[in-house]
């Protein structure tokens, strides 16, 4: 048997739980394809202290190579990814470094999001919404107001038209999945710099 770490609960998640659900009942009876419709997103961290697999580090030969991979575990680096999933198309990642404010997310979803959807069809990004959970940033007022102006009643969140319930991750596919999946890939070695573990990850997000 394996542990698993699961989010505790408060009282109140299972009723808003059981609302956010009845909900999209509601939503995907009146348009059978409203999952791929939603974006969802999610932000995560990386470092060259995530659990290395070193039995992916093979070299067979007849006589002893002595092969080593040169790394730095007294320094220590990280890096903030975020990304979305629209149908079954990933968007991003995009780096950042430090706390995401959420002046700093109002700016992501302003200036460069609209880049980073550049390869979705315009009349798929027309009819789409977006999901969030409840990071701090998400909820700043000048990001409610901006998803309120440019998404109306089309998106997921805290405090979005359409309840995204607390501590819900085992809803959105990045986390159940994703993170998990891009994780496994990149710290199959250990990264030797800042710059490695972004190119891991990029390359992991494209298998």
């Amino acid at each position: 048997f394996k542990l698993h770490y699961v989010h505790g609960l408060k009282p109140s998640d299972p009723e808003r739980r059981l609302t956010f659900i009845s909900k999209m009942i509601c939503l995907f009876d009146q348009d059978n394809d409203i999952i791929s419709k939603i974006m969802w997103t999610d932000e995560s961290r990386f470092d060259n202290n995530g659990i290395v697999n070193r039995h992916n580090s093979h070299f067979w030969s007849k006589t002893n190579p002595v092969w080593t991979r040169e790394t730095n575990v007294q320094v220590r680096w990280s890096v903030n990814v975020w990304c979305g999933i629209l149908n079954n198309t990933l968007i991003g990642p995009y780096f950042y470094d430090g706390t995401l404010s959420g002046q700093r997310y109002l700016e992501f979803l302003e200036n460069t999001l609209p880049l980073l959807m550049e390869c979705i069809p315009l009349q798929i990004r027309k009819t789409m919404w977006i999901q969030q959970d409840g990071a701090p940033a998400h909820n700043a007022k000048v990001v409610i107001d901006y998803l309120n102006q440019h998404y109306p009643q089309s998106w997921l969140g805290i405090r979005g038209p359409l309840e995204w319930p607390p501590r819900s991750p085992d809803l959105t596919p990045l986390d159940f999945f994703l993170w998990g999946y891009l994780k496994d890939n990149v710290y199959s070695e250990q990264s030797t710099s800042l710059n490695d573990l972004k190119e891991r990850i990029t390359k992991a997000c494209k298998t």
